[in-house]
């Protein structure tokens, strides 16, 4: 399996798990960070584990990894997520994720999904 293979599930694994530590270190200090439906990336490495702060202290979920193809400066990777808030609200998809790497670091990243823009900006909201 590519290294960069191998980096992408375990970012996926420790997301999974709420370890942010092991995310800080796959990113890039200055990350772009481009979420589907968002018109603006999220920049930088702290603003990035910020917004997923809310999200790993908030909802359950699991993300079902299906494929992940890798080389020396991309990853790809195509994914089934189901997540769960407190209460009881479900959101299920199917994601592909773009990243550029470098360095064993994610430098930027793109999020394609099936789910309508509307339902994902509706469970996101409020999580603290």
């Amino acid at each position: 399996m590519h290294p960069n293979a191998e980096l992408y599930r375990r970012l996926t694994t420790a997301f999974q798990a709420g370890d942010l530590d092991t995310i800080r270190g796959g990113l890039a200090v200055d990350v772009q960070w481009h979420e589907a439906g968002e018109a603006t990336a999220v920049d930088g490495r702290d603003a990035v584990l910020e917004r997923m702060t809310g999200a790993v202290a908030h909802i359950e979920g699991r993300i079902d990894v299906h494929d992940v193809l890798a080389d020396d400066e991309h990853v790809v990777a195509m994914l089934n997520v189901s997540l769960r808030k407190p209460d009881g609200s479900e959101l299920s998809y199917t994601a592909v994720e773009v990243a550029h790497m470098s360095d064993g670091r994610v430098t930027e990243r793109w999020s394609f999904m099936d789910a309508c823009p509307p339902d994902v900006e509706a469970f996101f909201t409020d999580l603290g």
